[in-house]
């Protein structure tokens, strides 16, 4: 299978390193991709949620990629989940790793059940990028050691405000779609997201997964998240 592997928010393709070699000791093919404006090239200004869907199913079509098994984490869960519903003929199975789900019609932030106000506020006097996570709260994260930390920190990019505040559009729902979901017990408890994802829980081409990684199970558990993005497809 053809792993193609979307980093969340702040993050590049570097983040999928460990999961990927793992991946390829299965004998899976791995794509590491990074979002525009997330490249440290691109001007994040111009880039909107729309930018980051495109990115991805450009990069399928291009390469004629045949059984792709497209992975998204945390915000990029917003990404993925938008290919696979605009189009399905390219995608095999969707993973959603520690992601948000997309809700048409809805930006990331309203869908989370964030402070939307507060967010665009941060957004606003950030030059427009959504503030990447301060050294103190990656810090209290569980899991997390101060080696991953100060990686994350030393790599982490400003990430285009406008992919969090643009509203998500599906063409079918995500009831149709194949798909796994993969997160630590507890993730999304008591957020408006949780109902999306409890709303999908009787459908039988959705699997559920628990990790107990953290929201970076990439990083601090790499070798159980590859077992089970492999288990998802085999």
């Amino acid at each position: 299978m053809k792993f193609i592997l979307v980093p969340g928010a702040w993050a590049g393709g570097w983040l999928w390193d460990e999961v990927a070699r793992e991946l390829r000791k299965k004998g899976h093919g791995t794509h590491q991709l990074t979002l525009a404006g997330l490249d440290g090239k691109s001007d994040s200004g111009e880039v909107r949620l729309k930018t980051h869907v495109k990115d991805v199913r450009s990069y399928i079509a291009s390469r004629d990629l045949p059984s792709v098994v497209l992975v998204g984490h945390s915000y990029s869960g917003f990404v993925v989940g938008q290919v696979a519903s605009q189009h399905p003929d390219l995608i095999d199975h969707t993973i959603f790793v520690e992601a948000f789900l997309p809700v048409a019609g809805r930006s990331l932030l309203e869908a989370s059940g964030l402070d939307v106000q507060e967010e665009c506020a941060a957004i606003a006097s950030n030059q427009g990028n959504w503030p990447a996570p301060l050294p103190e709260e990656l810090a209290s994260q569980p899991h997390l050691s101060d080696a991953q930390v100060k990686l994350f920190l030393s790599k982490q990019l400003p990430h285009p405000g406008a992919t969090v505040t643009d509203p998500a559009e599906l063409n079918s729902p995500l009831e149709s779609v194949s798909a796994s979901f993969i997160g630590h017990q507890g993730w999304l408890s008591g957020s408006r997201a949780q109902a999306t994802v409890d709303a999908l829980r009787s459908c039988t081409n959705w699997q559920f997964h628990t990790i107990e990684g953290g929201h970076w199970p990439m990083l601090t558990s790499p070798r159980e998240l590859s077992e089970l993005l492999h288990s998802c497809v085999t």
